[in-house]
């Protein structure tokens, strides 16, 4: 199996998380905006949060879309809904709110690099997976037959991860920007170890539904994952930055 899911509920520190950032987060952007003047970063720079702010959200709305349709035809159930299941290999989504405000900019922008080419790795395995399974390709077709033609979800899946490179261009210049990262901001995302120690070597016991759950596992996380890098844009466009010297240099 490419990764094992957790059987431990999470859902109570989901909940109060999500009180969290309800109450703090609005409070905490009009505090902010009260104090400082947004300019503390560069024009450019805060152009570049601005369109990154902008894909964020369209790949956000996109992936909403394709989890409600994911659901619908492959778990049979539009309201399909299990908080329990976890995959080990996805980056937590867990917060801390004081810690996620003091963060550098440099930090904030790696992470979400890191974070962008990880999703951007499963949902790569996840698609071509799906484009060898004759089972999953039927029903896609059989889905398309009704009314117009229709993209499959392989082809949304591919049309994402378009997304999600075109982020980390964006993500990955502004690090070069503010100097503190190595990754170059051409270079394309590519899958150069596995995400698992099992990923290249796939248990052939795997059932179809398991698969199916690990592909609507993938497509839930990234879509809270692009609400909370929204959450960092914002941040980022908002704060004053500090003088060029304030920044780390390069390594």
């Amino acid at each position: 199996v490419i990764v094992q899911f957790s059987i431990h509920s999470s859902s109570p520190c989901l909940f109060q998380m999500a009180v969290w950032w309800c109450v703090l987060f609005p409070l905490f952007f009009l505090t902010l905006s009260c104090v400082y003047p947004c300019c503390g970063s560069t024009p450019g720079l805060l152009q570049a949060y601005s369109y990154s702010l902008k894909s964020t959200r369209c790949t956000h709305a996109r992936v909403q879309q394709l989890l409600r349709r994911y659901k619908e035809e492959l778990l049979d159930d539009e309201q399909f809904e299990d908080i329990d299941l976890e995959l080990q290999t996805i980056p937590s989504l867990s917060t801390d709110f004081y810690h996620w405000l003091q963060m550098k900019d440099w930090e904030r922008l790696s992470a979400a690099s890191q974070a962008l080419h990880t999703f951007w790795a499963h949902l790569d395995m996840k698609r071509k997976e799906m484009e060898v399974d004759k089972v999953e390709q039927r029903e896609a077709h059989w889905m398309g037959t009704r009314g117009k033609a229709k993209t499959s979800i392989p082809q949304g899946i591919h049309r994402i991860q378009t997304d999600l490179r075109d982020l980390m261009t964006k993500v990955n210049f502004q690090l070069r920007y503010v100097n503190s990262s190595s990754v170059s901001p051409t270079s394309p995302p590519a899958l150069t170890r596995p995400v698992s120690p099992s990923s290249s070597h796939q248990a052939p016991s795997k059932s179809l539904w398991t698969s199916r759950l690990e592909g609507y596992v993938i497509l839930r996380d990234l879509e809270r994952y692009l609400t909370k890098l929204a959450r960092d844009f914002i941040l980022l466009k908002t704060k004053p930055s500090g003088p060029p010297s304030a920044q780390p240099s390069g390594r």
